[in-house]
C-alpha cells in the first residue's frame, strides 16, 4: 500500500525496531529493485522502499533490515544450508526453510508476503513531506534532520561553541555527553525555528541567540549543532 505525503504524519517520529533510524529515513541499500531473473539489476521508478511489520507483534521496520537481520541463516546436513525469517524482535518465525534466497537487487520478497502487500514510500514524496513539515511545522518532523555524531569527530570551532553553550548553562566541554546531534536544514530557514527538544531525553531546548551555533541540554548535558 502506497503511504502518500498526506499520511506520512502518522509514521512521523516512529523508529525502525530493527536498525533504530526513523521509519522516514532511507539509504540507498533500502531502495527496491524489479524482479528480473536474469540479465543485469534495475530499481524501481521513482525510488522506492517498503516498511513491514511483523504480524505477531507489530513492530515495523524497514524491509532492507528484515533482509538483512530476520533472513536466518539455518545449517542442512554438513554442507548444505537452508533460509528462513524470523521477526528479530519477538523470534516468530515468518516461512519454512527455503534452500536459497534471492539477491536484494533480483527483487527480493519478504516470504509470503509481495512488495503489493507492503508499505510502499516514494523517496520524492518522503522528501517534499520533510521539507513542508520541517518548514510548516516546527516538531518532531524536525528531529528527522538532526545527524548523531561522536564528541571526537567534532572541529575545533564546533567543540568550541559547545563549550560556549555549555558554559551558558553551568557545565563544561568535559559535562557534554559523548554524542553530539548535528542539524542538518538550510541555514536560510534556521531563522525559522521557533522550538527544539533534546534528541536524548526529550526536554526543551534553550534557543540559541543570534550568532550561537550550539546548545546544550540542561537536562541531560546532551549538545546540538545548529
Amino acid at each position: 500500500m502506497r503511504i502518500t505525503p498526506d499520511k506520512m504524519n502518522k509514521l512521523d517520529g516512529r523508529t525502525c525496531f530493527i536498525c533504530g533510524k526513523y521509519l522516514l529515513n532511507n539509504t540507498p541499500d533500502d531502495l527496491a529493485y524489479l524482479k528480473i531473473h536474469i540479465g543485469g539489476t534495475s530499481r524501481v521508478k521513482p525510488d522506492t522502499y517498503h516498511l513491514f511489520s511483523c504480524p505477531n507483534c507489530e513492530k515495523m521496520a524497514h524491509k532492507r533490515c528484515w533482509y538483512n537481520v530476520g533472513e536466518r541463516k539455518r545449517r542442512k546436513g554438513f554442507f548444505g544450508k537452508e533460509w528462513q525469517m524470523v521477526c528479530p524482535g519477538c523470534s516468530h518465525v515468518l516461512s519454512s526453510t527455503r534452500s536459497e534466497r534471492i539477491d536484494w537487487n533480483r527483487g527480493y520478497e519478504i516470504p509470503g508476503h509481495p512488495d503489493s502487500e507492503l508499505l510502499e514510500l516514494q523517496v520524492p514524496e518522503v522528501m517534499s513531506w520533510k521539507a513542508g513539515s520541517v518548514f510548516g511545522k516546527i516538531g518532531r518532523a524536525i528531529d528527522n534532520f538532526f545527524q548523531a555524531v561522536g564528541l571526537g569527530s567534532l572541529s575545533d570551532p564546533e567543540r568550541g561553541s559547545i563549550a560556549k553553550a555549555a558554559q551558558k548553562i553551568g557545565k563544561t566541554v568535559q559535562d557534554v555527553a559523548e554524542r553530539v546531534f548535528k542539524l542538518n536544514i538550510p541555514v536560510e530557514r534556521r531563522f525559522e525555528i521557533r522550538d527544539l527538544k533534546c534528541q536524548n531525553c526529550g526536554a526543551p531546548l534553550p534557543l540559541p541567540g543570534e550568532f550561537e551555533d550550539a546548545v546544550v541540554c540542561a537536562h541531560c548535558g546532551t549538545a546540538h549543532l545548529l
